[in-house]
């Protein structure tokens, strides 16, 4: 683990501790939901792997949707909140390390319908990515769905990059809302595919918003993949 990895994960446990963390599941993933899971693959139901769950707000939304929720986060309050707000099944909720850990060994493989790695994988390098995208295979069915979120190089996070650290850009956020230091592994749309195989790209998406004027878009890409 690195201490760029580290820091990130003290920052994020200071800020479940201070209230951080979604009540509402984000558009984007209700879409996702909709648009794909439910019209196109007429999925409705089966087990949700969340990886980086945060406090649960995506997977109290599958749960309330058919789906049953699995997911594990680097912060212990935020696994806490999950088991608070779905204690019915909070077994299927683990903290992990940093750098990720064999998920494997936290639930059953190969049943999962849907593996979601929403806003977390740019925390990581390139390598630990491809060590996640393999555990995250083997726990999917045949036909079961990956879903992954990277940071894009138009998100204004961009603009404040002050220096490079292997895979991480050093980003310095100094706004009227914003202070902090962040390591981010930012991706261009054509590195998608390559990174995230052995899936099938099914779609490469994007989603935004713009809503403070000195700030600008917080563009993300939105990976969608099947296991053939």
């Amino acid at each position: 683990m690195s201490g760029e990895q580290q820091q990130s994960a003290q920052q994020y446990e200071e800020k479940y501790k201070g209230g951080y963390g979604l009540v509402y599941p984000e558009s984007h993933l209700i879409r996702l939901h909709r648009h794909i899971l439910e019209w196109e693959l007429h999925l409705d139901s089966g087990p949700v792997f969340d990886f980086g769950c945060g406090a649960g707000a995506h997977l109290k939304y599958f749960l309330d949707h058919g789906f049953t929720p699995y997911g594990c986060d680097t912060s212990t309050t935020a696994v806490e909140r999950c088991k608070t707000l779905m204690p019915e099944h909070a077994r299927n909720f683990f903290v992990v390390p940093p750098s990720g850990s064999n998920l494997l060994d936290l639930a059953p493989t190969g049943r999962f319908a849907v593996f979601l790695a929403n806003q977390v994988l740019y925390y990581l390098t390139d390598e630990e990515i491809g060590r996640i995208v393999g555990q995250a295979h083997s726990l999917v069915r045949p036909g079961g769905v990956f879903v992954a979120s990277m940071m894009a190089y138009s998100c204004w996070y961009a603009r404040c990059v002050t220096a490079e650290a292997g895979d991480f850009k050093r980003v310095e956020l100094v706004s009227p809302r914003q202070q902090e230091t962040m390591f981010i592994n930012f991706k261009n749309r054509d590195e998608l595919p390559h990174l995230f195989r052995p899936f099938r790209r099914l779609h490469i998406g994007s989603y935004g918003s713009h809503i403070r004027d000195e700030e600008g878009s917080t563009d993300h890409w939105l990976f969608v993949g099947i296991r053939d």
